[in-house]
């Protein structure tokens, strides 16, 4: 069976919002797989940091369903803390342009799969035992097209439902583009930011967006979930221009002497 992906977010079947977020690419060939737990042991102690530095202006950073956000914003909530809580995922919307076909679309204005009479339509992670759905897609993915593109968010249905009732925001961000300094006193980047995702030079043009983005004695988590399920990350204090190690976790990020190098960390 196949759903439509802009029917996804009115679903309410777990299942069916892992097997998307197991299943959707980029265009960059990076997948949006994510689960509920995932960072157990680190949200702990990024609620500790962030009460003992009264850190009141969570940014987490490219979220996929955002469940693992959810989860650090119930934690967060638990303690009481006034703060604000900001998701962000540039793959995490996609639109949707006409009906005969209906073209889905990334946020790079790419067609990532189409619809003919239902017929999907697509390339990617498709075998040659689907010749119709490949060709469908060889044949009208890059045709142009004048319908509106109208926008809808990927995430899972319970973090919609925070954002709906404003307990997240949620900001449009490009960590490799967007600028937006001194506005974040914490900020989470997971499993984004890999060697074996990133050129060096995309990697350091990101680094300094979000070390740019914190405020003064603000801090970033960064790191990455091994195949394993273990989580190896860093916890950084921004002083000025530079970042301070506060506490390592595992092996700490893998990108670490790249920070040690441009930001003292």
């Amino acid at each position: 069976m196949v759903y439509r992906i802009d029917a996804i977010p009115e679903l309410r079947s777990g299942v069916i919002h892992d097997y998307v977020y197991k299943c959707v690419f980029t265009s960059d060939g990076t997948s949006k797989e994510t689960s509920a737990a995932r960072f157990r042991d680190l949200d702990s102690i990024a609620c500790t940091i962030i009460s003992e530095h009264k850190l009141d202006a969570i940014h987490d950073v490219g979220v996929s369903s955002g469940v693992t956000s959810l989860a650090l914003y119930r934690k967060l909530a638990a303690t009481g803390l006034s703060l604000s809580f900001c998701i962000s995922d540039k793959y995490a919307v996609y639109g949707r342009a006409g009906r005969c076909p209906v073209r889905i679309i990334d946020a790079q204005g790419s067609v990532r799969e189409l619809y003919v009479c239902g017929i999907l339509g697509k390339r990617e992670g498709v075998t040659t035992k689907f010749p119709v759905t490949r060709f469908l897609y060889w044949l009208l993915a890059a045709r142009r097209y004048s319908e509106p593109v109208h926008w809808f968010a990927l995430f899972d249905h319970e973090v919609l439902q925070h954002i709906r009732r404003g307990l997240i925001r949620t900001v449009d961000y490009d960590v490799f583009a967007t600028c937006m300094a001194d506005t974040f006193s914490f900020v989470r980047c997971m499993n984004l930011l890999n060697w074996n995702y990133f050129p060096l030079k995309s990697i350091e043009s990101a680094l300094r967006n979000l070390v740019e983005s914190l405020k003064e004695g603000g801090v970033l988590q960064i790191g990455r979930t091994l195949e394993d399920g273990t989580n190896h990350a860093g916890f950084y204090q921004k002083h000025g221009t530079g970042l301070d190690l506060l506490q390592e976790v595992g092996s700490g990020t893998e990108l670490r002497e790249l920070i040690a190098k441009r930001f003292g960390g």
